[in-house]
């Protein structure tokens, strides 16, 4: 009796502690950047050179900061609550930069800010989610890529798609430039002469850059910046033009990993009068966020260490697209204070192995029990659980065809585990009958 009782409080404990654990895994932040510092995902370079502009995560929270090429004189520049600032560019005249903040929902709403971190001020509400911005050669209007908040909210469902937006800097005087609802829009630039704007879209295929001309108020699906062969054959991702508009950086997959079930991302760079395209970087990770200095022969560009695992830890880089030769750029940047440590741990130690291995645990320990107190059916706990495998395999196709298909991909994989977790708990129960006899 005594031997019964233990095990019977043991299985209640695993069953506690499991129960416990998926809820918890279920309910948790599932952000990989909750406790994150390190460098976002985009930078921009002021007119002169002389300061780079940043977003910086330090234990969660993103703000933008700026700094010397060099990476000294770190500065923090906005301190919002409960947001994240990302995506800084740039003024012409580089005293002020706009930026994008981010709620809790997800909604990225414009703001813009002065240099030295002054006169911070939203340009756009909640009612929109801006996902690019860039001022224009003036400096006195901001174009910007947004779609109406509720309908960005519906995902998938959402009908309407993302369109090109000006807006005063003075926040005044808010117009639609385009009605195309694009499915994605991103990556803005100006041509030279500032008379059309550049941005670039998912055809289902690649990244195609597109055109809107100001003066005549139409897209242009085939931009006179690229010849008919780099239209139909070339991807750009992440296009940034040169000051003197003469060169076309941007990222693509390299060559020998297309083939491969990780795609790797270089650095290129197109000669727009020859249309010959040439290869930067062999990083054999991820290159992102590519930005041309105005002065000096360089490009910086972001190198993603841990692509493509989340968070993504980028490294400041920059390379003379003569010669080659690249650069890590140093940042004195904040480090974490560390308070969040100790639930760091416990977060990480809360994962799909664990949750694994628990269940196999309970299973186990049930069909001990069972062989010792209810003879014969020692392997019912296995046959339980292939038969919540089979019917959450079931369940997959149902979800994918009336809820969500990713829903029903979730299942699936889950429905596999479970399997492969059943498996193991035979094998386990066939070796233990064994040894018991």
């Amino acid at each position: 009796m005594k031997r019964k009782r233990i095990f019977l409080v043991t299985i209640g404990a695993v069953v506690l502690l499991f129960v416990g654990t998926l809820l918890y895994a279920i309910l948790r932040d599932d952000d990989p950047y909750r406790y994150f510092t390190g460098l976002g995902e985009e930078i921009s370079v002021t007119p002169d050179d002389s300061k780079i502009a940043f977003s910086y995560y330090v234990d969660g929270k993103e703000s933008i900061y700026t700094a010397n090429p060099d990476g000294t004189h770190v500065k923090q520049i906005t301190n919002s609550n409960n947001q994240r600032d990302s995506q800084p560019k740039y003024s012409p005249d580089g005293k002020k930069l706009v930026y994008l903040s981010k709620d809790a929902e997800g909604i990225q709403t414009l703001r813009m800010v002065n240099q030295d971190g002054s006169e911070g001020r939203p340009l756009t509400d909640s009612k929109f989610h801006v996902t690019d911005a860039i001022f224009s050669h003036d400096g006195e209007t901001i174009y910007f890529v947004a779609v109406e908040a509720e309908e960005f909210k519906k995902g998938e469902e959402s009908r309407e798609g993302y369109d090109l937006y000006s807006i005063e800097v003075d926040g005044e005087h808010m117009k639609k430039l385009t009605d195309a609802d694009h499915f994605s829009m991103d990556y803005l630039f100006l041509s030279p002469d500032g008379d059309t704007i550049f941005y670039s879209e998912f055809d289902g295929s690649k990244d195609r850059i597109y055109s809107y001309s100001f003066e005549d108020g139409k897209v242009n699906i085939s931009p006179s910046i690229l010849s008919a062969k780099m239209i139909n054959t070339q991807s750009f991702y992440e296009p940034k033009l040169s000051p003197d508009g003469r060169y076309l950086a941007f990222t693509d997959v390299s060559q020998e990993s297309q083939d491969s079930s990780l795609f790797k991302y270089d650095l290129f760079l197109l000669n727009l009068d020859t249309q010959k395209v040439e290869r930067l970087t062999d990083l054999k990770k991820a290159v992102t966020s590519p930005t041309f200095f105005h002065k000096e022969n360089k490009i910086a560009f972001l190198e993603n260490t841990n692509w493509s695992n989340a968070p993504a830890v980028y490294r400041l880089m920059t390379i003379d697209p003569t010669t080659h030769n690249i650069e890590a750029v140093n940042l004195d940047a904040p480090q974490s204070a560390g308070d969040n440590r100790f639930i760091q741990m416990f977060d990480r130690s809360v994962n799909t192995l664990t949750i694994a291995i628990l269940y196999m645990l309970l299973m186990g320990l049930l069909s001990v029990y069972l062989h010792y107190h209810h003879l014969g059916k020692a392997y019912l706990p296995s046959i339980v659980s292939f038969a919540i495998a089979i019917l959450t395999f079931a369940a997959s196709f149902v979800v994918a065809r009336m809820v969500d298909p990713w829903y029903g991909i979730g299942l699936m994989m889950l429905a596999v585990g479970i399997f492969g977790c059943s498996v193991i708990i035979v094998l386990f129960v066939f070796i233990f009958k064994l040894f018991a006899k």
